[in-house]
């Protein structure tokens, strides 16, 4: 075990303000900056969709806290304490532990981001995230309740498999988080900066090809913060064929105004389409 430092023993105990905070501040800071720098020009009626992706978040958050009593950092410190998972078994740095841990999780998200792509009964619950039919930083909190927690309980299999420190954990919480709320928001980047991001982590222009209405464009740039792994393995896509300006996004199947409403969007995992 790792002997903690005052300022990861700190992050452990605000875990749970840390995480709030940030993600409070990031949804307000690119809120903003897509108001004042905007890469398309917002839909009308955008407000409603952007409440609708709201309220749909605070019914995330009351369904996680009743029906997952457990915090990923929790069991993390779990398996610490009980020397489960394959790095509490390996002697390395704790840099090291750090590093390995951001990456190796990133990679289990996109291999589960493509899953959901792939498997009928997850897609009729992921695809409440892609019926937005634009991209802005709300639609990187528009998840169905049911997405959340599977997602949750994945995590954790993943942390009692792999035992990473618990810092670890609670700082990927943060990037994953932050990555999503930027990955979605409807910012316009310089191209020359764009390209350069990519070769690190996934940017606006590259995921909203995700959103796209045509198949072969959803079934791409899958990844949540590094680029790398839609590359490796081939599921990577530089441009949309219409054109970022132009390019049409949501589902063919749930165009009308109606899908957006957060009664409908609960209720779209058991519509047959």
């Amino acid at each position: 075990m790792y002997e903690m430092t005052q300022f990861q023993l700190f992050f452990i105990e605000n875990e749970a303000m840390l995480r709030l905070s940030s993600f409070i501040t990031l949804l307000f800071i690119l809120m903003v900056l897509q108001l004042a720098r905007p890469r398309r020009l917002p839909v009308q009626g955008n407000w409603y969709r952007q409440v609708n992706n709201i309220l749909l978040l605070v019914v995330n958050i009351i369904v996680v806290r009743l029906l997952v009593p457990l915090a990923l950092f929790d069991v993390a410190v779990y398996a610490s304490e009980k020397n489960i998972g394959l790095f509490n078994f390996v002697e390395m740095p704790l840099l090291i532990n750090i590093v390995l841990t951001l990456i190796i999780f990133d990679l289990l998200i996109y291999i589960q981001h493509v899953i959901t792509h792939k498997v009928n009964f997850l897609w009729r619950i992921h695809r409440v995230h892609h019926i937005d039919r634009e991209v802005d930083v709300t639609t990187g909190i528009r998840f169905h309740p049911f997405e959340i927690v599977l997602s949750v309980f994945y995590k954790m299999l993943a942390v009692v498999i792999i035992g990473p420190v618990a810092f670890a954990i609670i700082l990927y919480e943060i990037l994953l988080n932050a990555a999503a709320l930027f990955t979605h928001s409807n910012i316009l980047l310089n191209p020359k900066l764009d390209n350069f991001l990519r070769t690190i982590i996934v940017t606006p222009d590259m995921h909203r090809i995700h959103h796209s209405v045509l198949n072969d464009e959803t079934n791409s740039n899958y990844g949540n913060i590094f680029s790398i792994w839609d590359k490796l393995f081939k599921t990577y896509r530089l441009f949309p064929k219409a054109g970022y300006d132009d390019m049409v996004i949501g589902l063919n199947e749930f165009r009308e105004p109606a899908s957006g409403q957060l009664l409908q969007l609960l209720k779209t995992p058991f519509i047959s389409r």
